[in-house]
């Protein structure tokens, strides 16, 4: 059974659009018409276009908190006794538009006869590899509603991390577009008058006086010229830094910057380890959880390194001696893993050390903003102070003249 989208009218008129599940378009076109409907147009969904790495990225972060609230709506339902189908038809009435095609071929797949698990799978832009993982393994142990809530809980304390880092650092990224608004502002308006004047005196201009007309004479010139230059190597910067290598390396260039490197390194390694703790939770051993917190690290550097640990592992290496090889953790990783595999509460020691990467990343996003804020104002500062030097400069030395 396939998923059609559809555009058409009620009986009142009204354009309605949205979502049927048919064993084919004209299938499709008859249940609609039954339900009173005129059909303008029908075309069968398709997950090609949204399995691309942006088209998906985009819109797997505008639905992440929705989709955490389907799942907690679920568990909640599959606790309370309610058949799977059931609980997800009525998850399915209060979830937005544009996750309602995708959670309709879920449903459709497993009333033909798919686990839960595999119809996540033909969802890959949607549904990561950890949720995935574990939902398979709950069905297997019939254990479903605790894994889901575990899947939700896991969601909403990453999601409360993101936010406070966002927070932090969102007053010092106003700060920077406001500096570059004013100062082009200043350049291309203010400037441009008081220079104008300055001219129509005739005498000789001081150098930082010419400088600051060239720079503005520039800019009204060929700014719109300089600002698609610059789009386009922006551009091609971003597509660089989206291929393998070139996340590779600006992950690395990233990871060295002061304060923010410590704490990209911090929120994603708190991340990973708490992906290891909620995987071992719901029964995955170990190198398959240390595999898939892989797949969920955005970072390849610590991608690559969880790859590479769980290569060692299945070769026979120790725990401790597999995390001591990749300088991308500290050494405080190794011996937590280390410790708790030897006293069996890994689990439990795994989750105390991302809990605390976690304060740690809130008070280094702190850090950040305390010492960005002010970098940030010295810079306008000295913009503007350069500004009104250049231009109270010859209007000084005219004075100075006049008075002689």
């Amino acid at each position: 059974m396939a998923t059609f989208f559809y555009q058409g009218l009620d009986s009142t008129g009204r354009r309605v659009k949205g979502v049927v599940a048919a064993d084919s378009a004209r299938a499709a076109r008859d249940q609609l018409r039954q339900q009173g409907l005129r059909v303008k147009q029908i075309s069968e969904r398709s997950t090609a276009s949204v399995k691309s790495s942006w088209l998906g990225y985009l819109r797997s972060r505008r639905y992440q908190s929705s989709l955490t609230e389907f799942y907690r709506e679920l568990t909640t339902l599959l606790q309370a006794s309610v058949p799977l189908l059931d609980a997800v038809d009525s998850c399915l009435a209060q979830v937005p538009s544009g996750l309602h095609a995708a959670l309709s071929s879920l449903r459709n797949k497993v009333s033909e006869g798919a686990s839960v698990a595999d119809a996540m799978a033909a969802e890959p832009w949607l549904f990561d590899e950890m949720t995935i993982g574990m939902v398979r393994v709950g069905e297997t142990a019939g254990n479903l509603d605790e894994v889901l809530d575990q899947v939700a809980t896991f969601r909403e304390q990453s999601s409360q991390t993101q936010d406070r880092v966002l927070s932090a650092i969102m007053y010092p990224t106003i700060v920077f577009f406001v500096s570059i608004a004013v100062t082009l502002f200043l350049m291309t308006v203010v400037v441009p008058m008081l220079l104008d004047n300055l001219t129509e005196l005739g005498s000789k201009l001081p150098w930082p006086t010419r400088l600051l007309k060239w720079l503005s004479d520039l800019l009204l010139t060929h700014g719109w010229w300089i600002a698609l230059v610059f789009t386009a190597l922006c551009g091609c910067l971003v597509a660089w830094s989206r291929s393998p290598s070139g996340r590779r390396r600006v992950g690395k260039l990233m990871l060295k910057v002061p304060v923010l490197g410590n704490l990209i390194r911090k929120q994603s390694i708190s991340r990973s380890v708490l992906v290891v703790a909620c995987l071992l939770r719901s029964g995955i051993e170990l190198v398959q959880a240390i595999r898939i917190a892989a797949q969920s690290c955005r970072h390849l550097t610590f991608h690559d390194a969880f790859l590479q640990i769980a290569s060692e592992l299945e070769k026979g290496q120790g725990l401790r001696e597999a995390f001591a090889k990749q300088p991308a953790f500290p050494a405080s990783v190794a011996q937590v893993f280390s410790l708790g595999q030897q006293s069996g509460q890994l689990e439990s020691m795994l989750v105390r050390l991302g809990k605390d990467y976690e304060r740690q990343c809130s008070v280094l996003a702190g850090r950040l903003t305390t010492i960005a804020e002010p970098i940030l104002i010295v810079l306008l500062s000295i913009v503007v102070g350069f500004i009104m030097f250049a231009t109270v400069m010859p209007i000084l030395e005219a004075g100075n003249m006049l008075g002689k």
